[in-house]
């Protein structure tokens, strides 16, 4: 790593510690003077790493500089998974009809390495596991493309590969989803309910692979 994306990295690091603060809020957490991190904010907008406006706030080119430093966090200290452990939740059926749309079907077959079931387990995690969950968000996965069939848009999801009580399949995390952040969705070939003997209430335990 350069010198500059060394002072860069330590830079959004501190920043996103006082995301959504007034400047003058920020720059207490942060112990500096509102003159220099008026300063800093104004090098890191004009790079397109802070977004314009009143709080601090990263933009998603800031957010993927702070996912690769991630990435090489979690390699360096050989983590190659991560345990997420919830109880399952009825849904509102939404995943079936996503997930047989032969745009999603045919990507997640192509990138994912399996036809999906059309239909997701919904998971709601246990509260002491939502760090590990938003690991997650800052991590790149394996996109699936959104697409058109000429009517309706329909938005790209981030997967990642995943084992569910030892059963392969995959997290998957929608642009726009109705869940809220601790239920997670999880796809695999088979329907996981029938396939694990599952009902709503029952523990399961995922494995995802990063």
């Amino acid at each position: 790593m350069e010198c500059r994306e060394r002072r860069l990295a330590a830079d959004l690091i501190a920043l996103s510690s006082a995301e959504g603060l007034p400047v003058s809020e920020a720059a207490k957490r942060l112990c500096m003077t509102r003159q220099g991190l008026y300063k800093l904010l104004k090098q890191l907008r004009a790079e397109g790493y802070v977004a314009e406006g009143s709080v601090v706030k990263l933009t998603p080119k800031g957010r993927d500089f702070l996912s690769g430093i991630l990435r090489d966090l979690l390699r360096y200290f050989n983590i190659a998974s991560i345990r997420l452990v919830g109880r399952v939740v009825s849904g509102l059926g939404e995943g079936a009809f996503y997930i047989s749309l032969e745009g999603y079907k045919r990507a997640i077959e192509e990138r994912l390495g399996f036809t999906p079931f059309p239909g997701t387990l919904n998971i709601k995690l246990d509260p002491q596991y939502m760090p590990y969950r938003r690991y997650l968000d800052g991590l790149p996965g394996v996109v699936i493309p959104g697409f058109s069939n000429g009517l309706r848009t329909y938005g790209a999801v981030k997967a990642f590969r995943a084992r569910v009580n030892g059963v392969e399949g995959a997290v998957v995390m929608p642009e726009r989803t109705h869940h809220p952040t601790d239920v997670i969705e999880v796809i695999a070939p088979v329907k996981l309910r029938d396939a694990l003997g599952l009902r709503d209430g029952d523990v399961v335990e995922v494995e995802v692979l990063l």
